[in-house]
């Protein structure tokens, strides 16, 4: 097995390429006529440095001198770094938004081997340490194997390495580096990414904030050099009380002795014996103790330019709360998200056209506590009638439902809803009286169109019958009379319970409730069917996998899997989940709407809930079939060899069709429900004894089927079965009926109670 060379871009390696054929030439790097960077001594300070070396500071210096020594430049490059480094680095396709899985730069760049020294996070450390220190910026070698994969990331010297531009106006022909030796070694452009904060008038250069800071570091360490100096030099002790006159030489020696040198003789009293005594104070003046004030504003400089708060370096003390948690979160949206673009920019031209790089920050603590803070606030604002459920689904990041109710604004007292569109207004019940009635059923269709498997509606054909019309008010008063006679017959309380038709009509209402719900499913299926089509996940293994490296594995032969694109227990399960609060809601109503209130029998209660459920069961089939026909034709296109755009355009075609299905469905489902819980409620209004009788009517309008017309005006005792058609039918929509006969229905029937004794 090949053995891999230490840092290949470094080593000499023969060129075929051409325009790199260049005569290595040997350079004897001469050490610093200051003794080299770090060893720089306080007395020769001034004297061996100009005003333009003070302000340079190339990686070397930066490293020794203010990384190295300076403990604000190390903290604050350290923070940014670490912080970095914690994170996941990790690769989202453009258009879905999916994590693209699988990736060698990003397993090189978390948690593999980048190279024979490093991780991939601790590359990612050193390389943003070097883009916060080297005015060049850091040099990031790529290698790969023969099918075009990263297998390695190597960091050249930084200090050593630089672009070199090439001829006719080419600004990057290669890049060059130095080794210790001397020796030059160019290396392709292509297989170095160049990392680094542009400089704004030279595109060789970046710039970083010790070119602004770098006086502020000088100062915070000649502070501390004259604090040190100051402590170890001074012995002056606290005072001295002397006597007038001449001193001889040994009184001197004696006084000389008196001053020790070092921490421990400052401030001791000396006390020389003799005639008249004075007392001299020799404490350290205000301009002794200036350092501190020197380096109290070099800290602040220093962190200012890297923007890094004392609370991110680890220390909070002296900051409420609220201080040090803004501290933090300005670290996190103001000077982090510009040097992780740098890194992720760096990269891009190693990733894919339709895949981006970025950092996960999702499990950052403060990001996270805001995001709360502000979901907190968005629900505040929907109790106060600000904020509509929908626009506080898309502020926590959830799919909005699109309905009426969720569309609408409730304000504090009662809960009032107000609509925010004009066509909500009837759902919501606050039409005004002269707004018309509402629109009739969905027009009729022919019996064998083509609709989601599960489920074959039918139109109701039409019947043109200009003698079909009768009086409302001769039906009503018919009906009351007939319940008056059977009340006489039984003994019993009889009472009427007509349905009105128009404004306000429960089965209308339901109709409007269930159709919304069902379009929302079909949409949201057609458009997560077709984005899990374009997916890079799931066309992993198959031809349709854009390969991004010249031989990539993830390219295949495998088929599309179908069943993964149109999930059909997901789609179960969504769909009843989706359906269940809505149709529960349309019992509510329609119990209510012939009872006046809830219905008070246990085993009325249970029957409601079995029709909720049988209606929910029915609607739910329509939409698992759904499901299957998209699963289907996603199938058979693949098989027939059509690429993901086509694919994508026949799933979305299918959105037309399914929302007719979907507002067809919503006629059968409103109808057999309502009646299903208005039998139910009738029965419990009877109770024992009582008696039941219900009346068939249509809407003896253009629309109903021929065997419809015949029904219509057809009494049965409750639970006995119309004749409609060839067909034995409990109520209109009955989902146990034919589809010929239920598909579509919009009739109604008339319950007439007479209560037992």
């Amino acid at each position: 097995m090949a053995r891999r060379a230490f840092l290949p871009g470094l080593l000499p390696r023969e060129n075929k390429s051409g325009p790199l054929d260049h005569t290595l030439e040997v350079k004897q790097l001469l050490a610093s006529s200051m003794g080299g960077f770090g060893t720089v001594s306080v007395s020769n300070w001034a004297s061996n440095l100009s005003a333009a070396a003070r302000r340079a500071w190339p990686v070397e210096r930066a490293v020794a001198e203010a990384f190295e020594r300076t403990v604000w430049v190390f903290k604050a490059v350290d923070s940014i770094a670490e912080h970095q480094a914690n994170l996941d680095y990790v690769h989202r396709d453009r258009k879905s938004g999916e994590i693209v899985e699988d990736d060698p730069l990003v397993e090189l760049l978390n948690d593999g081997q980048a190279n024979k020294l490093e991780t991939g996070r601790q590359l990612r450390y050193r390389l943003s340490a070097q883009v916060l220190l080297s005015p060049r910026g850091a040099f990031v070698e790529i290698t790969s194997d023969r099918r075009g994969r990263p297998i390695r990331l190597d960091l050249l010297p930084p200090g050593r390495t630089r672009p070199m531009p090439g001829k006719n106006g080419d600004l990057l022909a290669y890049y060059e580096t130095i080794t210790p030796d001397g020796t030059r070694i160019p290396i392709p452009a292509e297989r170095v990414r160049w990392f680094r904060k542009p400089h704004p008038t030279d595109p060789y250069m970046g710039i970083t904030p010790l070119q602004a800071a770098g006086l502020s570091v000088d100062q915070d360490f000649l502070a501390k050099i004259y604090n040190s100096s100051f402590m170890l030099n001074d012995g002056r002790p606290g005072g001295v009380l002397s006597v007038e006159g001449r001193a001889n030489e040994s009184d001197a020696r004696k006084l000389e002795e008196r001053f020790g040198r070092g921490p421990a003789e400052a401030g001791k009293l000396t006390v020389i014996g003799g005639g008249k005594l004075s007392y001299v104070d020799l404490a350290a003046t205000p301009r002794d103790m200036a350092y501190g004030d020197m380096a109290a504003r070099a800290k602040e400089e220093v962190l200012a330019a890297y923007g890094v708060g004392e609370t991110v370096l680890g220390n909070s003390s002296g900051r409420t709360w609220d201080n040090a948690e803004q501290e933090l979160f300005t670290f996190w949206t103001i000077t982090m998200p510009p040097h992780m673009r740098i890194l992720t920019t760096g990269f891009n031209a190693e990733s894919a056209a339709r895949v981006r790089g970025e950092f996960d920050t999702s499990t950052v603590e403060v990001l996270r506590r805001s995001a709360e803070a502000r979901r907190r606030e968005a629900r505040e604002e929907v109790k106060e009638g600000l904020l509509t459920l929908d626009e506080y689904r898309v502020i926590a990041e959830y799919d909005p439902f699109e309905l009426p109710h969720t569309r609408a604004l409730y304000i504090a007292m009662g809960k009032t809803p107000i609509p925010t569109r004009p066509e909500d207004a009837a759902a919501l019940g606050l039409a005004s009286p002269d707004s018309g009635p509402p629109q009739e059923g969905v027009a009729a269709t022919d019996v064998g169109a083509e609709q989601p498997p599960g489920e074959d509606p039918a139109g109701e054909e039409a019947s043109a019958d200009p003698a079909a019309t009768a009086d409302g008010a001769a039906d009503l008063a018919t009906g009351q009379a007939f319940a008056m006679m059977q009340g006489f017959l039984d003994g019993a309380e009889t009472k009427a319970h007509p349905q009105p038709s128009g404004v306000g009509d429960v089965r209308d209402d339901a109709e409007i409730r269930v159709r919304e719900a069902v379009e929302q499913l079909v949409r949201r299926l057609v458009q997560r069917t077709a984005a899990r089509v374009a997916s890079p996940k799931l066309r992993k293994g198959t031809r349709h996998f854009v390969a991004e490296y010249k031989a990539d594995t993830r390219v295949g032969d495998a088929p599309l899997d179908a069943d993964r694109v149109a999930d059909v227990d997901q789609w179960q399960e969504e769909a009843a989940a989706v359906l269940a609060p809505v149709l529960a809601v349309v019992a509510a109503e329609a119990a209510g709407g012939l009872a006046g209130g809830p219905v008070a029998g246990v085993s009325a209660g249970a029957a409601v809930d079995a029709a909720v459920a049988q209606a929910r069961a029915w609607l739910v089939a329509g939409i698992v079939g759904a499901a299957r026909r998209l699963g289907a034709r996603v199938r058979e296109g693949d098989a027939a060899g059509k690429d993901i755009d086509r694919l994508v355009a026949d799933v979305r075609a299918q959105l037309p069709d399914l929302e007719g299905w979907a507002a067809r469905a919503a006629v059968q489902g409103a109808t057999g429900l309502v009646h299903a819980v208005e039998y139910v409620v009738a029965a419990d209004l009877a109770g024992p004894g009582g008696l039941v009788s219900a009346t068939w009517r249509t809407r003896r309008d253009g629309q109903v089927r021929p065997s419809h017309l015949e029904a219509d005006g057809q009494v049965r005792r409750a639970g006995a079965p119309f004749d409609v058609g060839d067909a034995a039918l409990r109520w209109p929509g009955d989902f146990n009926g034919p589809v010929e006969e239920v598909a579509n229905c919009r009739c109604r029937v008339r319950w007439l109670v007479s209560r037992g004794r």
